[in-house]
């Protein structure tokens, strides 16, 4: 991987999701990429600088970084490859058993089952991805037979080792612990089968009713296997299912938690703050001592005129400092960040940092290649054109110590990081108009007829990339908001730079 890849989704209805994954070169010491969002914002919906503030952009925002899985193709998970995680799940479990009290032979235990679990489910998804991404009819049912078969061989090994850790000798933690990774991976592949199934349903092809047979029977399996060992996580149509959200949110936090990685978040620009009230306050001292030598210079004796004057250069100080102050800190701004997220391993290695900023600005101030990229149509123009747009304009700067990151894992490569935010967009409904509007259309016996229509509103986003090499690389995504929330998200039409 030597490209920024990204990838945006709707996480809920209030929330959409952007993935960054940054390339780890093993063979550079450091990487630096620049990532520059601009939001494109109707002025209707009421968000500018005056309302929306840097303090709710960032309440707005929610981030993790965590490191990109190791990438293992699903029929290689049971292999024995350097990188198959299976051997060395199992050998730590014997290890584990024969050392319970040895700390480091409990956290190889944790560390492996929790990857195993990690690159298990990174290699299903990948794979059902693949398998949605074919054309042709007999590769279809040929990957999906092979997804079945290795998925089933995969679970069924796994599950062989529950006998390893069910022993007297051992703590019912570290038992406890292998049954819940059992159980997320059985949620797992049941999600990823219902993704075959929805896929098949959308499909016409000669073995449609075999493979739908075939991926139902398993995940009727799966459940009955739950349901064997007493597992919650049952789904049941007349109960709101409270307990199985519950447990797959928590389980995939368990089981992911070996890849995320520690951060520590600190206010940037406090000196340069400091530094330009400083030198407000020395030329409107500057200023205020002059008039003083001034005056008294010009006036012989402590007049009525000399006390107006020093009451004058008194008004004017404060005056000046404060403007002194502003100009200085806007000027310099550009050039610094709001935060700074110093990013650490497990272990407390610092491997990177990310800095970030955020502000708006206006629409002339826009690099020429943006405003292509925004490629405003004409219903568009209309629209917003007589009153303009307002936007929204975040910096991130990454910089990733590729060298330490080669040290992270000793049986797999890191090869890139995962920066993932979340953004809220409930400041962006209020002042929207009723998601529904009535319309009205004849019908065949020459009357009247009402019909649905959809109110929605467009937010537009341009990113752009400056990756090691100086290159640049731009997306353009559209947001179709109603005052319910998120509907959908499309990638625009973009035009050559």
């Amino acid at each position: 991987m030597d490209i920024v890849e990204e990838s945006i989704k709707i996480h809920d209805k209030h929330q959409f999701e952007f993935k960054f994954t940054y390339p780890v070169d093993p063979s550079a010491k450091n990487a630096e990429y620049f990532v520059e969002t601009y939001f494109f914002i109707p002025n209707n919906l009421g968000v500018d600088y005056k309302t929306y503030t840097k303090e709710e952009f960032y309440n707005d925002t929610q981030k993790y970084i965590r490191l990109k899985t190791p990438a293992v193709l699903l029929k290689n998970i049971l292999a024995e490859a350097l990188n198959s995680p299976f051997k060395p799940l199992e050998k730590s479990m014997k290890e584990l058993v024969n050392n319970p009290k040895n700390e480091g032979c409990v956290y190889n235990y944790k560390y492996h089952l929790k990857m195993f679990c990690s690159i298990f489910k990174s290699a299903a998804r990948d794979e059902e991805t693949f398998i949605e991404d074919l054309t042709n009819q007999e590769e279809i049912s040929l990957f999906i037979d092979n997804f079945l078969a290795n998925t089933d061989r995969i679970i069924r090994k796994f599950r062989a080792l529950k006998n390893i850790v069910h022993v007297p000798s051992l703590e019912q933690k570290h038992y406890a612990l292998f049954l819940f990774a059992d159980e997320y991976l059985s949620l797992m592949l049941d999600k990823y089968k219902y993704k075959l199934l929805f896929f098949l349903k959308r499909i016409e092809i000669k073995d449609k009713k075999r493979l739908n047979a075939e991926v139902l029977k398993r995940i009727h399996d799966e459940i009955v296997y739950r349901k064997s060992q007493s597992y919650p996580s049952i789904p049941d149509e007349n109960s709101d299912n409270e307990a199985l959200i519950y447990r797959m949110s928590t389980l995939k936090k368990i089981m992911g938690s070996i890849l995320f990685l520690k951060t520590r978040t600190s206010r940037e620009g406090k000196f340069l703050e400091q530094w330009s009230m400083g030198l407000g306050a020395g030329v409107a001292m500057a200023f205020a001592t002059g008039v003083a030598f001034l005056s008294r210079w010009q006036l012989n004796d402590f007049t009525l005129t000399f006390f107006i004057s020093l009451v004058i250069a008194y008004i004017f100080k404060d005056r000046i400092k404060e403007l002194t102050r502003s100009y200085i800190y806007n000027k310099v701004q550009k050039y610094i960040y709001d935060h700074k997220t110093t990013i650490f391993s497990n272990p407390g290695k610092k491997i990177g940092f990310c800095r970030e900023s955020f502000s708006f600005i206006q629409e002339k101030n826009l690099p020429e290649n943006i405003k292509k990229l925004r490629n405003k149509d004409y219903i568009t123009e209309l629209d917003n054109g007589y009153v303009g747009e307002n936007i929204m304009y975040s910096k991130r700067h990454i910089k990733i110590y590729c060298g330490k990151c080669k040290t992270l894992f000793n049986d797999f490569n890191v090869d890139g990081i995962n920066d993932i935010i979340r953004f809220n967009i409930r400041h962006f409904l209020n002042k929207m108009d009723n998601p529904e509007k009535r319309l009205f259309m004849p019908d065949s016996n020459d009357a009247i007829k009402r019909i649905r229509g959809a109110r929605v509103y467009h937010l537009n986003l341009v990113l752009k990339y400056v990756l090691p090499d100086n290159s640049d690389a731009f997306r353009h995504f559209r947001i179709i908001l109603n005052r319910d929330g998120i509907k959908r998200i499309n990638e625009a039409k973009t035009t050559t730079i």
